[in-house]
């Protein structure tokens, strides 16, 4: 199924998908660090940690691949967060290196909401704000690996 529907590369990045679960269990599923594991990234279970704290301003952190040199993850704060409806955060993809250096690209805007449709919830992400072409060709890869599993996921 194709949950992108913006144009490879372009700014923003809209993805939509339908998930036969109540908008609160789909919520549930974003904010939650023990079911994000299972879903988010490229394949399930590919994340290594998930830190979550949901309220305005609260920071999350996802750590996706960890070597002895460096560690790869997804960072931001949340900026607005509507229970069952709405999460707004910013985002930054971060290398960190066995010495502490950090190195994070520019931040871009995630707002996700949560619509009641029928017997599910459909899910609309807009992802804004990511400064090169490229870059956005992979995180809109991403976003549709992630909405694949998370489908998956809801549907058991």
């Amino acid at each position: 199924m194709q949950f992108v529907q913006s144009q490879p590369g372009d700014d923003p990045i809209v993805v939509e998908g339908f998930f036969a679960a109540s908008p609160a269990r789909v919520f549930n599923a974003w904010t939650n660090p023990d079911i994000i594991m299972k879903w988010f990234g490229l394949e399930p279970n590919s994340l290594h940690s998930a830190d979550i704290d949901l309220r305005p301003g609260g920071a999350w952190r996802f750590l996706h691949s960890k070597t002895g040199k460096q560690s790869v993850g997804f960072e931001g704060a949340y900026a607005e967060i509507e229970q069952d409806e709405r999460l707004v955060f910013s985002w930054s993809h971060v290398v960190t290196h066995a010495d502490g250096a950090r190195e994070a690209t520019p931040e871009s805007r995630v707002e996700v909401t949560f619509t009641p449709k029928g017997a599910g919830t459909m899910v609309r992400l807009v992802h804004s704000a990511v400064r090169s072409e490229d870059a956005r060709r992979g995180i809109g890869g991403g976003w549709q690996s992630s909405f694949g599993s998370l489908q998956d996921l809801l549907a058991d």
